[in-house]
Protein backbone atom coordinates (compact mmCIF):
# COMPACT_ATOMS: atom_id res chain seq x y z
CA UNK A 1 0.00 0.00 0.00
CA UNK A 2 1.48 3.48 -1.24
CA UNK A 3 0.35 6.08 1.41
CA UNK A 4 1.21 9.28 0.03
CA UNK A 5 0.72 13.38 1.11
CA UNK A 6 -0.72 16.04 -1.50
CA UNK A 7 -1.54 19.37 -0.88
CA UNK A 8 -0.45 19.55 2.05
CA UNK A 9 -0.40 22.96 3.88
CA UNK A 10 0.89 23.21 7.64
CA UNK A 11 -0.56 26.43 8.86
CA UNK A 12 2.19 26.79 12.05
CA UNK A 13 0.80 30.22 13.07
CA UNK A 14 -2.18 28.47 14.38
CA UNK A 15 -0.30 25.34 15.30
CA UNK A 16 -0.62 24.54 19.31
CA UNK A 17 -0.49 21.56 20.57
CA UNK A 18 -0.82 19.88 17.07
CA UNK A 19 0.23 20.85 13.59
CA UNK A 20 -2.74 22.43 11.96
CA UNK A 21 -2.81 21.70 8.51
CA UNK A 22 -5.11 20.54 5.62
CA UNK A 23 -3.81 17.54 2.97
CA UNK A 24 -4.92 15.04 0.78
CA UNK A 25 -4.31 11.69 1.27
CA UNK A 26 -3.95 9.50 -1.59
CA UNK A 27 -3.44 5.54 -1.41
CA UNK A 28 -1.97 3.44 -4.10
CA UNK A 29 -2.84 6.48 -6.59
CA UNK A 30 -6.20 7.35 -5.23
CA UNK A 31 -7.40 9.72 -3.24
CA UNK A 32 -8.71 8.11 -0.29
CA UNK A 33 -9.37 11.06 2.25
CA UNK A 34 -9.26 14.77 3.08
CA UNK A 35 -7.41 15.31 6.48
CA UNK A 36 -7.22 18.00 8.55
CA UNK A 37 -6.16 19.15 12.38
CA UNK A 38 -6.92 22.55 14.03
CA UNK A 39 -4.08 22.53 15.49
CA UNK A 40 -5.14 22.47 19.31
CA UNK A 41 -4.32 19.26 20.26
CA UNK A 42 -7.24 16.81 18.84
CA UNK A 43 -6.82 14.46 17.05
CA UNK A 44 -6.22 14.31 12.95
CA UNK A 45 -9.77 14.64 11.57
CA UNK A 46 -10.20 12.15 8.08
CA UNK A 47 -12.82 12.59 5.65
CA UNK A 48 -13.38 9.19 3.67
CA UNK A 49 -13.40 9.70 -0.15
CA UNK A 50 -12.50 6.49 -1.46
CA UNK A 51 -13.35 3.18 -1.06
CA UNK A 52 -10.65 2.36 1.49
CA UNK A 53 -11.70 2.78 5.42
CA UNK A 54 -9.93 3.99 7.90
CA UNK A 55 -9.81 0.76 9.68
CA UNK A 56 -8.62 -1.19 6.71
CA UNK A 57 -5.25 1.32 6.36
CA UNK A 58 -4.85 0.84 10.14
CA UNK A 59 -5.15 -2.99 9.58
CA UNK A 60 -2.46 -2.74 6.75
CA UNK A 61 -0.23 -0.50 8.90
CA UNK A 62 0.31 -2.48 11.76
CA UNK A 63 1.08 -5.80 9.50
CA UNK A 64 3.11 -4.00 7.71
CA UNK A 65 4.95 -1.08 10.10
CA UNK A 66 7.22 -1.65 12.74
CA UNK A 67 5.77 -0.24 16.30
CA UNK A 68 7.46 2.64 17.38
CA UNK A 69 9.26 4.01 20.80
CA UNK A 70 9.05 7.49 21.82
CA UNK A 71 9.62 8.90 25.20
CA UNK A 72 9.21 5.30 26.37
CA UNK A 73 6.14 4.70 25.32
CA UNK A 74 5.24 2.06 22.23
CA UNK A 75 3.44 3.55 19.73
CA UNK A 76 1.18 1.49 17.47
CA UNK A 77 1.41 2.06 13.69
CA UNK A 78 -2.13 3.97 12.44
CA UNK A 79 -3.00 6.62 9.84
CA UNK A 80 -2.19 9.62 12.51
CA UNK A 81 1.32 8.04 13.11
CA UNK A 82 1.66 7.64 9.50
CA UNK A 83 0.30 10.88 8.66
CA UNK A 84 2.86 12.79 11.19
CA UNK A 85 5.60 11.10 9.71
CA UNK A 86 4.92 11.73 6.34
CA UNK A 87 4.77 15.18 7.54
CA UNK A 88 7.61 15.35 9.28
CA UNK A 89 9.37 13.55 5.74
CA UNK A 90 7.69 16.54 3.83
CA UNK A 91 9.25 19.41 6.42
CA UNK A 92 12.41 18.08 6.16
CA UNK A 93 12.87 17.77 2.84
CA UNK A 94 12.26 21.32 2.50
CA UNK A 95 15.23 22.11 5.19
CA UNK A 96 17.21 20.30 3.21
CA UNK A 97 16.35 21.93 -0.02
CA UNK A 98 17.23 24.94 1.38
CA UNK A 99 20.63 23.68 2.81
CA UNK A 100 21.48 22.28 -0.97
CA UNK A 101 21.63 26.56 -1.67
CA UNK A 102 24.72 26.67 0.53
CA UNK A 103 25.86 22.82 1.34
CA UNK A 104 27.04 20.15 -0.37
CA UNK A 105 24.90 17.10 1.28
CA UNK A 106 26.15 13.62 1.01
CA UNK A 107 25.41 9.77 2.01
CA UNK A 108 28.66 8.50 3.52
CA UNK A 109 28.34 4.74 5.17
CA UNK A 110 24.48 5.04 5.90
CA UNK A 111 25.24 8.48 7.49
CA UNK A 112 24.34 12.22 6.17
CA UNK A 113 26.98 14.75 5.94
CA UNK A 114 26.98 18.29 4.57
CA UNK A 115 30.02 20.17 3.52
CA UNK A 116 29.55 24.24 3.88
CA UNK A 117 30.10 25.92 0.27
CA UNK A 118 31.66 29.10 2.02
CA UNK A 119 31.63 30.99 -1.28
CA UNK A 120 33.49 28.14 -2.90
CA UNK A 121 31.90 26.48 -5.95
CA UNK A 122 29.56 23.47 -5.41
CA UNK A 123 31.72 21.85 -8.46
CA UNK A 124 35.20 21.44 -6.69
CA UNK A 125 33.94 20.69 -3.24
CA UNK A 126 32.56 17.71 -5.08
CA UNK A 127 35.47 16.54 -7.02
CA UNK A 128 37.44 16.82 -3.50
CA UNK A 129 34.53 14.89 -2.00
CA UNK A 130 34.65 12.34 -4.54
CA UNK A 131 38.72 12.06 -4.88
CA UNK A 132 38.77 11.27 -1.38
CA UNK A 133 35.66 9.25 -0.96
CA UNK A 134 34.59 7.01 -4.46
CA UNK A 135 31.81 5.69 -3.23
CA UNK A 136 29.99 8.83 -1.65
CA UNK A 137 26.56 9.53 -2.52
CA UNK A 138 26.18 13.41 -3.38
CA UNK A 139 22.74 14.29 -2.88
CA UNK A 140 22.95 17.48 -4.54
CA UNK A 141 22.82 15.43 -7.73
CA UNK A 142 20.77 13.08 -7.33
CA UNK A 143 17.16 15.37 -6.92
CA UNK A 144 14.35 14.22 -5.19
CA UNK A 145 14.93 10.54 -4.84
CA UNK A 146 18.33 11.32 -3.00
CA UNK A 147 16.49 13.87 -0.55
CA UNK A 148 14.34 11.12 0.62
CA UNK A 149 16.83 8.83 1.02
CA UNK A 150 19.02 11.73 3.38
CA UNK A 151 15.88 12.20 5.42
CA UNK A 152 15.06 8.57 5.68
CA UNK A 153 18.25 8.03 6.86
CA UNK A 154 17.78 11.28 9.43
CA UNK A 155 14.45 10.08 10.95
CA UNK A 156 16.28 6.94 11.80
CA UNK A 157 18.90 8.31 13.33
CA UNK A 158 16.40 10.74 15.31
CA UNK A 159 13.97 7.34 16.14
CA UNK A 160 17.12 5.60 17.64
CA UNK A 161 18.23 8.76 19.70
CA UNK A 162 14.15 8.88 21.01
CA UNK A 163 14.35 4.86 22.02
CA UNK A 164 14.42 3.06 18.68
CA UNK A 165 12.15 0.71 16.85
CA UNK A 166 11.76 -3.25 17.42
Amino acid sequence: MLIELRKLKIIKELSEETPCYTAEIWIDGRLAFHATNRGHGGMDDYHQVGSTTEAEVNAWLKANRPVRAFHGTELEPDLESEVARLMDEAENIKVLCRQQRTRIITIEDGKVYTYPLKNRLAASIIAAIKAKKPDVEIVNETGDEGLKRAVRILQEQSALADGGTR
